[in-house]
């Protein structure tokens, strides 16, 4: 990038740009904008069209807004005490509208949701015409509590004026004493997706009003994501209640078990598929041979790291998201110990090598090109052109602003 052009490069979760007080538009020749969301009005549409500004984002609205804008961050309700008269809210966040707040509601210009907004069920339709975004409506008598929590640390939040809570995330119950202590107050609790096991479901299920329902066998031990090396942690029964992998020397480990169900992904050696399938289920499989290597970001081979897999005759099985470069020195005699390749992003090999690993790519979602080729067309190194990804780093003709909302207002 010369000099010759000046740039505006947007980069943030949302972009709200109504009005151009100071011109600072026109200060620019290109115009570059990537956002989650994009509200524009009239005014600035036009200019950004007359630069042919280009506008990658989720969702792009046009529209002239009346009256003053603020913004509501995390954490923000609208209640009683709220005064919204001649303003439009822009809620970036979650956002809680009480009962009481339905009347400041009503006295805004309108609201725009990046999230979800909760609202009391008996809401009244002249006020929820207003919001622009998801509504999600809650029961009146209910308290609202935004994100995820066990039973236990809910319990506290409840009072004698507060005898039913609405949860906007998951819910998991797994302690009998907690779910004792709900029943002995006479308190009931909505939520989007509650996680517990079959017997205290039966047993006190009825004092909770949920959308989705995970059960976990009775007996189960609950445990999160499970890396390599760690099911000897754990009892004979497992609940996985996320990802789970495992590699060769787990086998003897996997035998030991007496059940297990993964809530999610399980990544599993091709020789421990007979063991998993006597002993459980999952959602989702991924199988593999040798030793599974994951990348994440970037990623970097050399020949000697290569040729000493093969000299231990050992099997490796790559799942790449992002960058993964083989050096110069990589022989296609190397990427004999790669069992399989699977990427999201960009693969960087030398063309003689480029075609054994092409036999090996089980799934591709990218690009896989020869690092000369790649020079050629850039005038940059490999090396260059990772270390500047970001377009013309230091081009002084470039404005970066990356943030996570920008206002223009």
């Amino acid at each position: 990038m010369s000099g010759e052009n000046k740039t505006l490069s947007i980069t943030c979760g949302m972009a709200c740009m109504l009005k151009d007080r100071e011109g600072m538009l026109d200060n620019y020749d290109i115009v570059r904008i990537n956002c989650g969301e994009v509200i524009l009005s009239s005014e600035i549409n036009a200019k950004l069209n007359s630069k042919s500004a280009k506008i990658n984002a989720g969702s792009i609205q046009v529209k002239d807004i009346k009256g003053e804008v603020i913004q509501l961050d995390k954490g923000a309700v609208i209640d009683g005490s709220s005064k919204l008269k001649g303003f439009y809210v822009i809620a970036k966040e979650k956002l809680i509208i009480t009962a009481d707040g339905m009347k400041a509601l009503e006295e805004a210009e309108g609201l725009m949701a990046m999230d979800s907004v909760f609202y009391p069920e008996s809401a009244p339709s002249s006020a929820l015409n207003k919001v622009t975004g998801k509504k999600k409506p809650y029961p009146d008598d209910a308290h609202v509590l935004l994100g995820d929590y066990t039973l236990e640390n809910l319990l506290p939040n409840f009072r004698e004026n507060r005898k039913h809570i609405y949860i906007s995330g998951r819910l998991t119950a797994v302690d009998r004493k907690a779910f004792v202590q709900l029943s002995s107050g006479g308190y009931t609790i909505s939520c989007s997706k509650l996680f517990t096991y079959e017997g205290l479901y039966e047993e006190f299920g009825k004092l909770i009003n949920c959308g989705e329902t995970t059960l976990v066998p009775d007996g189960y031990e609950i445990t999160g994501k499970i890396k390599d090396r760690e099911l000897s942690l754990y009892g004979k029964k497992l609940f996985v209640d996320g990802k789970f992998s495992m590699c060769e020397d787990d086998i003897s480990d996997l035998e030991d078990l007496e059940a297990i169900i993964v809530k999610g992904k399980a990544s599993l050696p091709s020789g421990a598929i007979k063991t998993f399938k006597a002993k459980g289920k999952a959602d989702e499989y991924f199988i593999f041979d040798g030793r599974l290597v994951e990348v994440y970001g970037f990623g970097q081979f050399s020949h000697s790291q290569l040729d000493a897999s093969n000299k231990k005759g050992e099997k490796l099985t790559l799942m790449v998201s992002g960058v993964l470069l083989f050096d110069d020195d990589v022989t296609p005699e190397d990427i004999e110990c790669i069992a399989s390749l699977t990427y999201n992003g960009t693969v960087i090999v030398s063309g003689p090598v480029k075609s054994e690993l092409m036999k090996k790519t089980r799934t591709a979602n990218g690009v896989m090109g020869d690092s000369a080729t790649l020079e050629k067309i850039t005038g940059k190194s490999i090396k260059d052109l990772l270390q500047t990804s970001d377009e013309d780093k230091n081009d002084p003709g470039i404005t970066k602003i990356n943030m996570g909302n920008y206002m223009m207002i």
